[in-house]
């Protein structure tokens, strides 16, 4: 957002306020400077209104009619001055002028905070009658009383008028500042401006005729138009006309500030009326204690009101998230049984199963060391290898069962892990050769390592046979043995298709398969890395992967050295 407009104006409305106490005193340069600033400010207003077009232009005009307003009151008192050379009657035009300013400005603060909510709307207009009440207090007993009691009937309205309007302006500036506004920087020039404004008519209001031209009080009324247009020049004017959300009822620093000042307001009359010998206006006083009393209570009875309803949600709320727990307890509970109960399932099939499949091996295998026809034979050798694949499908589906029911026993003796990683690279070689990939391992000398030969076998095999699977033809994979950091590694590297970094973190979850490894159907079920991690995992060691979608992968297997000799049988 630009700012150097307003920071601009800002600049040169100082030096224009500075150039004003330079000039001689009372002279016509002083004076056309003067409204010149005036005017200025007016113009800022309608300019920042054209510039940013903010979502409500109507109050940023209304203020510029105000301040308009006010420059052409200075213009017709200066008139009086330097060119009749008389004061001005009472009322005057000037006087019109200057105090039709008022509403406009109050009405563009009002219109403001016109986007609130309907409940925002009430609180701050309840915030702003308390304070009001107690400033419209200290007007009447110190300013406007005073004011109907002299002069001619026109001397008293328009000595009277002067302090009203600064009460409907204060008015609507609290209404501005206690609602939930966004406290912006344009927001905080035109607070400041607006009490600037209202602090110098008061100072003026009680001691008129002791008023004399080019005193600091000037200074209020110049800053104030000069703040003013920096307001309207700001950027962040746009944001005015979009309330932030409201925070809640909360006893807030400010909140406490303006009850207690609300409440000490006519107790801290009478104790300056006692102090200065005055004469105690009673009547007034209590009336205004009793205004102010109910506002308060008013206000503290919403504020109350507001927080048992949100007690209420707050109960309401609770009792539906222990509803939803209980619901997800209950749910949980089903969820594990069906677990269960499927767990159950495919033991009960596949041990079914394994019973008809070995039969079906065992006589496919007798029928082809016959003599057979060369198609039969062909025939033969593919129910075999399907069976075998079916053989193999219900094993680890039986196996799976034995980890969940945490039936896993290890066999553990002293095991050469090169012993283990030459067979099943020889045993996998032919399959391997099938596909034009090369097999290859590279096996240091490491000790043994107290481990289930069996299953560390069936670890290596896994991985192996998944390398070999997942390479295209031409690819190689490399199997190498060693010890690092008082554990032995045996690695599985290929150059294969790889495995993207999302898989790779559910990839030893049980069923799960890699979505590069669907979309090629390439087969499997899912079981052989999960089986692979729980085994490494009961030999206290780990199984992990590093991979690159069309580099390869590395599985890693890591087994600790354990000197123990005795045989140990390891339950999950």
């Amino acid at each position: 957002m630009n700012v150097r407009f307003a920071y601009g104006y800002l600049a040169a409305g100082v030096a224009a306020i500075a150039l004003y106490f330079v000039l001689p005193w009372n002279s016509f340069g002083q004076t056309l400077l003067y409204d010149a600033i005036g005017a200025s400010a007016a113009a800022a207003s309608f300019a920042g209104a054209r510039l940013f077009s903010p979502s409500r232009r109507l109050p940023w005009y209304l203020f510029g009619a105000g301040l308009l307003a006010f420059s052409l009151g200075d213009v017709i008192f200066n008139l009086y001055a330097f060119v009749w050379h008389e004061d001005p009657p009472v009322p005057s035009a000037a006087d019109v002028f200057y105090l039709a300013g008022y509403p406009f400005l109050t009405a563009g603060l009002v219109l403001l905070v016109r986007s609130l909510r309907a409940h925002e709307r009430r609180s701050g207009r309840l915030d702003a009658a308390m304070l009001i009440s107690a400033f419209l207090l200290c007007q009447w007993v110190f300013l406007l009383q005073d004011r109907l009691g002299a002069g001619s009937v026109a001397d008293r309205l328009v000595a009277f008028a002067y302090p009203a309007m600064d009460v409907v302006l204060l008015s609507a500036l609290v209404f501005f500042a206690l609602t939930p506004t966004w406290r912006t920087v344009s927001y905080r020039y035109l607070v400041a401006s607006v009490v600037l404004l209202v602090v110098a008519d008061e100072i003026y209001g009680l001691a008129p005729d002791t008023y004399a031209q080019t005193t600091w009080l000037d200074t209020a009324w110049l800053l104030s138009y000069v703040l003013w247009g920096v307001a309207a020049l700001h950027p962040s004017m746009r944001e005015l006309s979009t309330p932030a959300a409201s925070e809640g009822p909360r006893v807030s620093t400010v909140r406490v500030a303006m009850l207690a000042t609300a409440l000490t307001t006519a107790p801290a009359i009478l104790l300056i009326q006692v102090a200065t010998d005055s004469t105690i206006d009673a009547v007034p006083i209590a009336l205004g204690a009793g205004v102010l009393s109910g506002l308060v209570l008013l206000r503290l009875t919403g504020v109350i009101q507001a927080l048992d309803r949100l007690r209420f949600d707050e109960r309401l709320a609770r009792a539906e998230a222990e509803t939803a727990q209980r619901l997800l307890t209950e749910q949980n509970a089903r969820l594990r049984e069906a677990d269960r109960l499927k767990d159950e399932f495919l033991a009960l099939v596949s041990h079914d199963l394994r019973t008809p499949l070995t039969s079906v091996v065992g006589y496919a295998e007798l029928a082809l060391e016959g003599e057979l026809a060369d198609d039969v034979r062909s025939y033969l050798q593919i129910v075999a290898r399907n069976a075998d694949r079916l053989l193999v499908l219900v094993n680890d589906l039986l196996f799976v069962a034995r980890l969940q029911a945490g039936e896993l026993a290890l066999e553990r003796d002293d095991v050469d892990l090169a012993d283990v990683a030459r067979d099943t690279v020889e045993a996998l070689e032919p399959r391997a050769a099938e596909h034009a990939i090369s097999l290859t391992c590279e096996l240091e000398p490491v000790p043994p390592v107290h481990a289930d030969r069996g299953r560390v076998s069936q670890v290596l095999e896994n991985l192996v046979s998944n390398a070999v699977k997942f390479t295209p033809e031409g690819g190689a994979v490399h199997v190498s043995l060693g010890q690092r950091d008082g554990a032995v590694c045996l690695e599985v590297a290929d150059t294969g298709i790889g495995i993207a970094p999302a898989d790779q973190l559910r990839l030893f979850e049980r069923f799960f398969r890699a979505e590069n490894a669907v979309e090629r159907q390439l087969p499997g079920t899912g079981l052989g890395l999960y089986i692979s991690r729980v085994i490494a995992e009961t030999h206290e060691g780990s199984l992990s992967v590093r991979s690159e979608l069309g580099r390869g992968s590395t599985f890693r297997l890591e087994l600790p050295l354990d000197p123990a000799r005795e045989r140990v049988v390891t339950r999950v």
